[in-house]
């Protein structure tokens, strides 16, 4: 590769990210989960209480605090702000680029290449690109599991010591992140060190650290949970400590799905790779049994996908921790190849871009999708734009005589750079509560009584600045409120929208509608 490539390769990836970054620009922070979690972190820092996280007024145990923390982090430096939360998550991002391409370099150290590539394949994998950007906490959970397959193979290696130390800080600090679910991530891959191992093992040695560096982590996360526990009481202490793993990994009710719930997602998941015929020709001649390397993706990656298939919690951005494997595996493939492209397969993927195109173009008369609020606003423009990005990907192909990967990337970006734009001015106010916050800040600052009528996810607290819980009631207590609070405003929300003559205001709220009613009318409420 010549110096201008590899320039390329290994500094092109930078615009790609800033242009994922810069959809924060054109939105405001999603509910419920953005929103709840700027709460969580507001509520923190009104409290000035770091150790236990609330959410109004309420411990809030179903997330450890590390993301929290480096929000706080921010606005302890930049004062409190919107603008700095939205850019944790594109940071961590970042750090995910860095570190596959980290990962690929110890895993093939005689192919630069690979390196080069790994991060370019892992910013167009679908699924991450649009959790990049993300307040959340796969994005940063995928960063420690990156950290602790590191540490696996700095162990490997010979360099036991930073090795395991660093698996046992990625383990900590994962759980700080997001729980003990980093170990599903990162314990199939070293206990099955026996189908990747490059050199002569022995065993009992590898699992003796392995157990310790497990100690290791809990102890880092323990540092932090002992003293939550004793400051937030015995329910927060039985939360955290046990309930909030247990019951989401063995008996939950939230979220539950089949075995089968992710398999029909993952061409999305893992889309455009997937209908690249090139990769899939370059896989038959790959040399699994002869390299470590894939061998220790193809681990991480099917051991990811059976656990979390086996849990009864399932989500889409559980599986986000697994994708650097996937693009380890595709840019390892995809050097190896000695199969000489064929420009008529390469168009499948402008093809692929093309038809997504004009599936967005025609959404609007999609059955199914039609009934949606937002949708109905949708016009022809954001999937001609993609068509547009589809054209521009195929002249790329007919001029080169062969797709380029990070010619895909750059597709796969842009396409999701203009979705977001898109999206979020067809969807409109439907993810957008800031006017809803303005009105119950508005009831804060002039003392007018109001309260949420059901379950309240503290969507508001964080937009509107609110500095005391809002008060949330159960909907038998609506008359007594209402008799008390003649002047007050109750929210609730629900399924369709309301008589102008009913409200005091409304606004849709995804795909229902967050209404204001004076008090006097609380027997028209049809709280969800």
């Amino acid at each position: 590769m010549n110096i201008p490539d590899t320039v390329i390769y290994r500094w092109g990836i930078m615009p790609l990210w800033l242009l994922l970054t810069a959809t924060v620009f054109f939105r405001s922070p999603i509910p419920i989960d953005e929103t709840r979690y700027l709460s969580v972190a507001w509520e923190m820092w009104l409290r000035d209480d770091f150790l236990v996280p609330y959410l109004n007024g309420q411990t809030y145990s179903h997330k450890p605090p590390l993301l929290f923390w480096l929000i706080q982090a921010g606005w302890a430096v930049f004062g409190v702000n919107a603008w700095w939360p939205s850019l944790v998550g594109p940071f961590a991002a970042l750090a995910n680029l860095f570190l596959t391409r980290k990962l690929a370099e110890k895993l093939w150290p005689e192919s630069a290449l690979v390196a080069l590539l790994a991060p370019w394949i892992l910013i167009a994998t679908l699924l991450w690109a649009l959790f990049a950007s993300s307040t959340m906490f796969d994005i940063l959970l995928t960063a420690w599991v990156l950290l602790g397959m590191l540490g696996l193979l700095e162990a490997m290696r010979g360099k036991a010591r930073k090795g395991w130390i660093m698996l046992a800080m990625a383990m900590g600090m994962g759980i700080l992140s997001k729980g003990p679910v980093v170990f599903l991530h990162l314990l199939p891959a070293a206990i099955l060190v026996f189908v990747w191992r490059q050199r002569p093992l022995s065993y009992s040695r590898w699992f003796g650290c392995l157990c310790l560096a497990v100690l290791m982590g809990a102890a880092i996360a323990l540092i932090w949970a002992v003293p939550a526990a004793i400051a937030g009481g015995e329910e927060y202490a039985n939360a955290i400590l046990w309930h909030q793993t247990a019951d989401r990994t063995v008996s939950t009710k939230i979220h539950t799905r089949s075995f089968f719930w992710y398999l029909p997602f993952l061409p999305m998941f893992l889309f455009p790779w997937l209908f690249w015929p090139h990769f899939w020709s370059s896989l038959r001649g790959s040399r699994f049994f002869t390299d470590h390397g894939l061998r220790f993706c193809l681990v991480w990656l099917v051991s990811t996908c059976l656990i979390f298939s086996l849990l009864p919690s399932k989500q889409i951005h559980y599986l986000i921790p697994m994708l650097p494997a996937f693009a380890l595996l595709v840019a390892r493939v995809l050097t190896l190849s000695e199969q000489k492209q064929r420009i008529g397969s390469d168009l499948l993927v402008p093809g692929m871009f093309g038809l997504v195109g004009v599936f967005l173009a025609l959404l609007p008369k999609v059955p199914g999708l039609a009934k949606l609020n937002w949708v109905q606003t949708v016009q022809p423009f954001w999937g001609l734009s993609v068509l547009g990005i589809a054209f521009a990907l195929a002249m790329s192909v007919w001029y080169r005589r062969k797709l380029s990967a990070l010619a895909v990337s750059t597709a796969l970006v842009a396409a999701i750079f203009v979705g977001f734009i898109f999206f979020f001015r067809y969807a409109g106010l439907a993810y957008d509560l800031r006017p809803a916050a303005i009105q119950v800040q508005g009831f804060s600052e002039q003392n007018v009584p109001y309260a949420y009528v059901g379950n309240y996810q503290g969507q508001l607290n964080f937009l509107g600045r609110l500095t005391r819980p809002l008060p949330v009631l159960p909907a038998e207590r609506l008359a007594d409120w209402a008799g008390q609070h003649a002047g007050g405003y109750l929210i609730s929300l629900e399924r369709d929208k309301p008589d102008e003559a009913e409200a005091a205001y409304a606004q849709p709220h995804r795909e229902y509608w967050l209404v204001f009613r004076h008090a006097e009318r609380f027997a028209e409420l049809k709280p969800l």
